[in-house]
Parts: structure tokens; C-alpha cells; sequence
């Protein structure tokens, strides 16, 4: 199975390496491009636009693929499925510490993403209100109540997704939780 692994906030798709070695282990095809700015600076919807380029030079046209997402990475994958197409090729979307509702963090960085990702802002409130897109699709969102990154962290919580928290001391090591990998490889 393809799977697309998408990065969050100052990070590139090297962040992976330990959930991608996992996955290719058990015979899926990973690609974990890295998408510039690395700080959203242009706003997510210009990532998620490079996100669609890459996935299109990358892999066979109307191919189906898994979209695994941490962090911003997971509001990248909403406006690419919702807005760009993306939902016709997607089988499953699996979120990883994902500010869902926003975090109060992002009042302390300037640029357009974050700006994006404040609780209430237009932009996810736009997202929520056509969730409706997205019916059908399999959806999984999974969060540590240790994230110090996405507050508060019930922002991770998704009404339409299947939820499940993981034990984790900080944001980016559930993407090294043993259980929390476990967890993916069942779901695809």
C-alpha cells in the first residue's frame, strides 16, 4: 500500500524515519516529502498545493494512497483533501498530534499558517464547516494528554474521527510510541 507522510511546523519529512522504517518493514511504499516554507510562512494552503504537486510527480496517477499526518501536518491534509481533490485518491487519514481546533501556542510565532492554526481563526472554522466532504473516509486522530505543543490538547480530539489517546512525554515522541505504530499498522 502507498502511504504519504506529512510533516508539521519547522520539521521535514526526515521526522518519520523510525514510523517509515516500521511501515516499509511491513511492505508499504512510504514517501515523506518535505514542504517548504517549513514554517508555513505563505499560509497552509500553499502547502498543501505543493503537497498535491508532490504526490502527483511522485506517485501513479488515481493511484490510492494512506495519508499519515503530524501535527500541522494534519490541517495540510484537511484543506488537500477538501479543498484540492485530494479526498478521491485518499483510502484512510490518519492525524498524529494534530491541533484540530487550533492551539493558544500559535499566538507566539507571526507567520500565515500559524496565524491559521489559532483556535477559532476563519480558516478552521471554513474547514469544520465542510467536513461534510470528507463522509466516507476512514479517519483516525491520536494524541498524548502530555502535548505540550497543541493546547490545550483535546484540540486533537476530531468529531469525525475514531480517537485514541497514547501515552507519550512530549508532541514528537508519538512518532516513536511502539503502541501508537501498532496502532497505524492495524488500521491499514
Amino acid at each position: 500500500m502507498n502511504i504519504v507522510l506529512v510533516h508539521g511546523f519547522i520539521s521535514t519529512g526526515k521526522i518519520f524515519f523510525y514510523i517509515k522504517k516500521k511501515l516499509e518493514a511491513q511492505g508499504h511504499k512510504c514517501f515523506a516529502p518535505t514542504l517548504k516554507p517549513l514554517d508555513a510562512k505563505y499560509g497552509i494552503e500553499d502547502l498543501a498545493i505543493k503537497l498535491k504537486d508532490k504526490i502527483e510527480n511522485k506517485l501513479e496517477p488515481d493511484s490510492k494512497f494512506v495519508l499519515i499526518a503530524f501535527s500541522m501536518g494534519g490541517i495540510i491534509c484537511r484543506y488537500y483533501l477538501q479543498e484540492l481533490g485530494g479526498i478521491y485518491r485518499v483510502n484512510k487519514l490518519i492525524t498524529i498530534s494534530a491541533p484540530h481546533h487550533g492551539s493558544y501556542l500559535s499566538y507566539l510565532y507571526p507567520g500565515k499558517g500559524i496565524r491559521q492554526l489559532r483556535p477559532n481563526s476563519d480558516f478552521l472554522k471554513t474547514l469544520e464547516a465542510k467536513e461534510c466532504l470528507l463522509n466516507g473516509l476512514l479517519i483516525y486522530s491520536y494524541r498524548t494528554p502530555f502535548d505540550l505543543m497543541i493546547i490545550p490538547n483535546k484540540s486533537s480530539i476530531w468529531d469525525i474521527a475514531s480517537n485514541k489517546k497514547f501515552i507519550s512525554i512530549m508532541h514528537s515522541s508519538m512518532l516513536i510510541n511502539p503502541k501508537l505504530i501498532q496502532e497505524i499498522v492495524k488500521h491499514l
